[in-house]
Parts: C-alpha cells; structure tokens; sequence
C-alpha cells in the first residue's frame, strides 16, 4: 500500500515546530505544548481534567515567570469540571459532604485568611497552593464513587511515577536539569562562574529531584506510587500486566534510590509494618510488644537517637551514597530536631491564628531553641503538624488533624467491606507511612489525594456501593442482571427510592 504524502508531511512538520520551539525557548516551550495537550485531553472526558490535575501532582517546576504547571493546570481543571457539570456531562464537585467536606472547607478558609489578614510575605505564590490542594481534594471525594474509579485512579498514579522515573534516569545519567531546578539553589557561584546545579554535576555529586522542587518531594510522591503501584501488581491477572507493572515498579525504585531521601525510609518501614499486619499474626504479636516497651520506658530518647544515626551511618557508608550530593546524617537528624522544637516555640509564641500560610519561613528561626548550634537551617518546619500549627494556629490545627481523624474512620468502615478491605488497606499504610515521613518532612501535595481517597472509602461503604467489574471476585448477589446492580448503585447515590420490580 503506497502512503500518500499527508503521511509523511504532518509528522514532519510536527517535528519541526517541537524542534524549533525548544531551540527558540529551551524546555518551556515543550512544556507548553504539552499543556496544550492536556487542556485538548480535559475535553475529552468529564474525569480527564481530575486525572491531569493528579498527573501534574510531582511537576513543580517554573514554565513562566515562577507559575508552576500545576498552578497553570488547576484552574483549567475546575473550570473544564464545572462547565462538565452545566451541560449536565460530569458531576458538580462535592464541596458540602459531612464531615470531610467542611472540615477541608475550614482548613482552606483559614488558609486564605490567615493571608489576607496577616504577614503579606511570599502572598501570591502561597496563596496559589490553597486551589490545587482544594481542587486535589474535593475533586477525589467528586471522581471517586466506586471501586473501579479508585482502580482508574491508582493507573492514573502509576503511570505518573514512572514519568517521574524516567526523568531522574535523565538526571542522574545525563545531568539533565528542569527549569526552576533545586540545585540552582545549591552553593554560589562566582561571577562569572556556572550556577549550582552544574557545580553539584561538575563535582560528581548526584541527588535527583525530577520534576519536583526538592528531592525529598519528589521521595515523598514514590511513598505514594510504589504502594499503588504493588497493590496493582498483585491485583491484575493478565501475566504481562503483571510483568509491565513489575518492571515499572523496578524503575520506580532506581528512581526513589537516587533521591537519598532518608527520611522517606522511616515512611516506608511504617507503610510497610502497617500492610504486614493485616497479613500476618506473628508481625501483630512483635508490633504490640515493641509498643509496650516504648510506653514502659524501656528505650530512651538518647538509645533511639543513638540507633537511629548508627543505622543511617551504616547504609551511608555504602559507597552508592558516596556520590549523593546530601548531608551527613548527624546533621541531618540535628537540623530536623532543632526545626521542631523552633516550630514548637514559635506555635506558642502565636497559638490561635499563627503567622500566615506559609509565613514560618519568615519568622521560625528567631525561635530556635538555645542550644541549637546547627550551622544551616532549612527554610521550612520539618514537622508538618507544627508547620501547620505555627502558621495558622488552633483552630485550623484541629480542622486537619480531625481530617486525618476522620480518614481512619471511613479506612475502618472499609475494612469491613469484602469489596473495598484491599483498598482500605492500601490506604491506612498509605496514611501511616505519611504520618511517619511528615513527622520530620515539611507539607506535601500529596496528602491532599490520599486524605480523600480514604474518606471515599469511608462513603463507599456506607452507601454500600458495589463494585462493577475490575478484579474483584466477591459479588453479593451474582444472579441479578449488571443493568439492576447499576440502577440500584445509581438510586443509592442520589437517595432515590428503588423501583418495586416483579
């Protein structure tokens, strides 16, 4: 069959136009296209926009004048979503579901307040975070009503991470750097001279961050991928599926390796001590009398901190962590010790409204305790709950924490569900693991879609949702029609009474 020239004219010119907008415009111009791209997919489907805004979770990087791609991304998402809902083609976004909904709605509220009302330091750039956590969390509790929505979502994720994997292969191999790189922030360079990043590279010195602002971000999001990413390996039936998601989860683990995120194995080692307990009654046994040690007293403060940093001196004489362009791992846990107890002061110093959404940058230093004698401080308050608590006081505090709260209400009610028990167990170490890498890490965007799914869990359950094919083997009534299973889920959601059928 002899192609005509359409076949070979339009790829070239398409090639053309990629090629010369990346010579005239560096990366941003790729990235443009992309996000032109995407706005054309969001037409496409009423939950296309949701899973861009998911997809672009990790892509902090600038594409103009310091407006990341999600920032650019967020508000075409919610405006495709309510035009979706207009012509009656998508869902109105759930903003009014109690409790999750109000209690995200005070936290959010808060946030934008404590803005508008205190310190006007960095305004517009954190107020833009407000949105895409809001549009991240009720758009999940909206997309997410079945089994096979939070299946579609964990694909969503998967495919994302090996995105992120691929990147960093580029970036520990090549020393690729993304626009708005964290590295350009590392060291000085002389007049003259080369930025930081390529100083890191020219030095030997590899830690990447992908298309994330810091490596321990980008970390933070491979906590989330690699679980959804397991729990998919073991779910699927087909054998190359399983060996597709297999060699991704593969890359996913080079890639998380090389962001020598330390913190994030503490993260791990709790996510997975959590899915062990569900599985086995001997990991129960040795959970219960590791707690009853640690409330007897038995280890002190100063044994577990001993521990800990010879632990972490061991994996980082390997000679892997040679080349990682990090701290040592006694200044590291120092730093995060003494950005606790400022964050601490500091929430005293302003218990009721704090300082201002992202406002501690400006203010915690001051309070540092006395004996802190670290030589470098992080920007940001290594504990999420004090970082919380510092910038916007007690009331928000306990709107977030009441988030968690209720997240690992809905997991429990989930549990109970046959159907939905291997999501809900996905998520409560999905939760665990963040509570555990948060206790010593700065806020992630990532909660913002795992407090959610949970809570959709939780509302599964109760409305007694019932799956719609996927891998799930347990049906409660195999004998009705898929056509009734579907008009009678539909009638639950809306609160309608059912047909009497004969």
């Amino acid at each position: 069959m002899k192609l005509g020239a359409t076949t070979y004219t339009v790829p070239t010119l398409v090639g053309a136009t990629l090629g010369a907008s990346v010579l005239a415009l560096s990366t941003k111009a790729l990235a443009l296209v992309i996000a032109g791209s995407a706005f054309i997919g969001m037409m496409a489907s009423a939950a296309f926009p949701y899973f861009i805004l998911v997809a672009t979770i990790p892509v902090q990087v600038d594409l103009l004048g310091g407006v990341t791609v999600t920032k650019l991304i967020t508000p075409l998402a919610i405006g495709m979503v309510t035009i979706n809902a207009l012509i009656h083609r998508g869902p109105w976004p759930v903003l009014l579901r109690w409790p999750a909904g109000y209690l995200a709605g005070m936290f959010f509220l808060t946030s934008l307040l404590s803005l508008v009302g205190g310190n006007l330091h960095g305004f517009p750039g954190e107020a833009a975070k407000v949105p895409v956590y809001g549009a991240l969390f009720f758009l999940t509790l909206t997309f997410n009503r079945t089994a096979d929505d939070l299946r579609r979502l964990l694909w969503v994720i998967t495919i994302t991470g090996v995105g992120e994997a691929l990147i960093t292969a580029a970036q520990v191999h090549y020393g690729f750097v993304m626009p708005g790189d964290w590295r350009r922030n590392v060291g000085l360079p002389s007049e003259g001279g080369v930025d930081g990043a390529f100083m890191s590279i020219s030095e030997g010195k590899v830690r990447a961050e992908g298309t994330t602002a810091h490596p321990i971000f980008l970390a933070s999001f491979f906590l989330m991928a690699m679980p959804c990413t397991t729990f998919l390996l073991f779910h699927e039936k087909h054998p190359w599926v399983k060996a597709s998601l297999a060699a991704m989860l593969c890359l996913m683990g080079y890639a998380w390796v090389y962001t020598f995120a330390r913190s994030s194995v503490v993260g791990f080692v709790f996510l997975i001590l959590v899915a062990l307990w569900f599985q086995s009654k001997l990991v129960r046994k040795l959970s219960v009398i590791a707690l009853v040690l640690v409330l007897a007293g038995g280890l002190s403060y100063q044994v577990v901190s001993e521990w800990f940093q010879a632990g972490v001196h061991t994996v980082e004489s390997q000679s892997l962590f040679g080349k990682a362009d990090l701290n040592e791992s006694s200044g590291s846990f120092a730093f995060r010790r003494e950005s606790i107890v400022g964050g601490w002061n500091l929430f005293l110093a302003y218990p009721w409204f704090g300082v201002g959404f992202g406002q501690a940058i400006n203010h915690y230093v001051k309070y540092l305790p006395s004996w802190a004698d670290h030589y470098y401080h992080p920007a940001v308050i290594h504990n999420m709950f004090l970082e919380v608590a510092s910038e916007l006081g007690v009331f928000a505090l306990s709107a977030f924490i009441g988030m968690w709260a209720w997240a690992f209400v809905c997991l429990k009610r989930g549990l109970r569900i046959p159907a939905l028990r291997s999501y809900a167990v996905l998520l409560t170490s999905l939760l665990v693991g963040q509570i555990a890498f948060l206790m010593i890490t700065p806020m992630v965007r990532e909660i913002w879609l795992t407090l959610p799914m949970a809570m959709a869990i939780g509302h599964m359950a109760r409305s007694n949702a019932s799956p719609e094919g996927g891998f799930f083997s347990v049906r409660v009534d195999e004998a009705k029609p898929q056509q009734v299973w579907r008009d009678e889920r539909a009638n639950r959601l809306s609160g309608a009474r059912p047909e009497m059928r004969t």
